[in-house]
This record gives structure tokens, sequence and C-alpha cells, in this order.
């Protein structure tokens, strides 16, 4: 019974060595630039370049739509303002103001949608790569700078190699992709007797 209490006696002093021991040492505390991994990583450029794309191509249209909307303008300049067709050009330029007007619009809510779009499977992607990061480098806690953290000195900052995993991530899931279109375009088509 002795040797009993002496036991309990020395579990309960190593459990409090072994609590203390952590608390000493404190949490382990990491700071990412998401935004900086975003630009960085290579899903992130392939969507900033598809991106580029759709952007290049609406101000094409933006600059044809300007070009028009300037030609009008021009005609309604020289146009003697008692002439018959005086009110048919001012009516074609003020339509193509509001033409422009929506596009200019339009083209604002594509866009954005069009970044969502190309983003959330990104974030989803980084979410789970942060998630498994700091479990393989037992952090305790990450901290997103600017939105969590006010002041990080660069001794906690591990961006770089989230970037890197996330680059080796998106990699992986990219090929799994690839192998799984091939193996789709490769199937024989099926049924269809002669």
């Amino acid at each position: 019974m002795r040797y009993g209490f002496i036991a309990a006696g020395l579990l309960a002093a190593g459990l409090f060595a072994g609590t203390s021991a952590q608390a000493a040492e404190g949490p382990r505390i990491a700071v990412v630039n998401l935004q900086e991994v975003l630009v960085n990583s290579q899903p992130g450029q392939d969507a900033n370049k598809q991106l580029q794309g759709i952007t290049q191509k609406l101000q094409g249209e933006l600059k044809d739509k300007q070009q028009k909307m300037q030609v009008l303008k021009d005609q309604l300049d020289k146009a003697d303002s008692k002439s018959s067709g005086y009110a048919n050009l001012q009516k074609n330029y003020q339509d193509s103001q509001s033409d422009l007007q929506q596009f200019v619009m339009m083209g604002r809510q594509d866009l954005e949608q069009r970044r969502q779009e190309l983003l959330q499977p990104i974030e989803r992607e980084l979410s789970q790569v942060l998630d498994e990061y700091g479990k393989a480098h037992h952090y305790d806690i990450i901290l997103s700078q600017g939105a969590g953290a006010v002041f990080a000195t660069s001794k906690y900052d591990i961006t770089k190699g989230v970037t890197a995993a996330l680059n080796a991530d998106w990699a992986k899931q990219q090929k799994a992709q690839n192998t799984k279109n091939n193996q789709n375009t490769q199937k024989p088509p099926s049924g269809g007797g002669q």
C-alpha cells in the first residue's frame, strides 16, 4: 500500500513537471503572409494570368466601345442641331454612353466573379496545407500577418515554407487531375452493336 502512494506521488510529480516544462516553453507560434503565398505560389500565379487575360480582353472591348462613342460624339459636334438627323444622332450617342457604362459595370462584376471562382479552390487548398504544415512543424498557432498579427519578427515567418508546401500539393493535385482526364479520354466508347 505504501508503495502505491509513492508511485502515485511520483506519477503526479512527473505529470506536473511535464506540464510546467510545456508551459515554460510556451506555445509554438508562426506567422504567414497569405497574400504573399497567393502571389508567389504556382496556383496563385496561374489564377493571376487567367485574370490578366480576361482583363485585357475586357479592356480591348472597352477601347472599341469608347472609339465608337467618340465617332458618334464627333458626328454630333459637326452636325447642325436643326437638321432632321440630329435627334437620331443624339439618341445614338446617349445610347452609346449608356451601353459603355453598363459594359464597365458588368465587366467589373464578371471579373470579380471569375476572381472568386479561381481563388476559392486555392483558398480551400491553402487552408488544408496550413493545417498539415502546422501539424508537421508542431505549431500550436499560425497567425495571418496583417489580419491577426500586429507585429511579428521574421523568426516566426513561415510564408516561404507554406508557399513551397502549397506548390507541392497543387502539383500533386494537377498531376492526379491530368491522369484522371487522360484515363477518361482513353476509355473506349461503350455500347452500340453493329
